[in-house]
This record gives C-alpha cells, structure tokens and sequence, in this order.
C-alpha cells in the first residue's frame, strides 16, 4: 500500500511540518506587526498628539509599572515595555497561526489579510476594551491606557497590527518545505502548487 504525499513529503510530516510553518509564520507576522503597531502609535503621538518620540512607549510600560513609567521613565523601563508589548503579539501571533491552519489561510495572502485583520481588531476587543481597564484599575487604581492613548489611535494601531499579518505566507511556504524534508526544491516551484 502506497503511503499519501503532500508536496513530496509523507502526510503524517507534511502535518507537522504545516503546523509548525503556520506558528513559525504567525510569530514572525506577529513580531513584525508589533514593530508597524508601534510605528503607527510613534507617528500618531508625535504628529497629532505632539509627543516624545517615546511616548508611545509609556502606556504599554503603564501595565508594569504605573504611574512611574508615565512620569519618569529609564531605558529600563522602556526596554521592559518593548519586551511585554512583543511578548503579547506573539501571543497574538499563535492565535491567528492556530486560527489559519483550520480555516486553512495559512497559505493564502487573502485569507491572511482577512483573518489578521480579524486578530486585529479582536486584539483591541479583548486586550484594551475587556482585559485592560480592570486589570489597570487592581494594578494602579486607575486605567492609565484610556487616560493616554485616544480611542482612535489605538483602533488604528491594533488594525495595523492585523493587516501585517499578510506576511504570514511569505514566510509559511519556505518554512514548510524546510519542515517537510523539501529543502531540494524553492518554495515558488511549480511542483508544488
């Protein structure tokens, strides 16, 4: 009896070797969704907002370390924020990775963009509307996001983040093939479309 293949690879390693490409491809969109999240809150504070350069950083270090990091901020302060705002997107990034194998979006820049953009706005749902306040409330006695950040820029940034994720299967298919045992071949290769 002839074992099935998938793309050269037997289905048992092509299973493992799609799921393990599809988080492997959601950290990496994640980390670079961060990285445009963080860009689009910088140029919001510092055009609109007339900020510091920084500013941006202060309400993600606020879950750390309150009114401290609003006020008086170090390098450390701000490398612990940069650190927890990458920790949550690559929380972020297992979700949709999860979410785009079983919808099957992994390999899709269409279905990517759609279901990122979903992760997105379900980041901005669950993170700022539903975890934040009353976490910021036991934590400091008050919700230092709302008091600094505008509705607006928030929405646009955690859109921002989920549009990133298009790059999700730029990445999938050469980790796939790395995965599956098919290095030989180029992940544009005709073979196996």
């Amino acid at each position: 009896m002839a074992s099935t293949r998938v793309g050269g690879a037997s289905v048992t390693t092509a299973h493992y070797a799609r799921f393990s490409a599809a988080l492997l491809s959601g950290f990496f969109a994640a980390m670079i969704g961060g990285l445009v999240m963080a860009v689009v809150m910088v140029v919001a504070f510092t055009v609109f907002g007339r900020s510091d350069l920084l500013f941006a950083l202060r309400p993600i270090g606020a879950f750390l370390y309150g009114d401290t990091m609003m006020v008086a901020p170090t390098p450390a302060m701000y490398t612990a924020a940069v650190a927890f705002h990458l920790g949550v997107c690559a929380l972020w990034g297992i979700v949709f990775a999860s979410a785009a194998v079983v919808l099957r979006a992994d390999k899709s820049y269409s279905g990517a963009l759609a279901l990122g953009i979903v992760v997105g706005l379900g980041s901005q749902l669950v993170d700022i509307n539903l975890v934040t306040p009353p976490l910021m409330y036991a934590l400091w006695g008050s919700d230092l996001w709302s008091e600094a950040v505008p509705p607006l820029y928030s929405w646009l940034a955690h859109v921002a983040f989920g549009v990133s994720f298009v790059v999700a299967p730029a990445f999938f298919r050469t980790l796939w093939l790395r995965f599956s045992g098919r290095a030989d071949i180029v992940a544009d290769d005709p073979r196996i479309k």
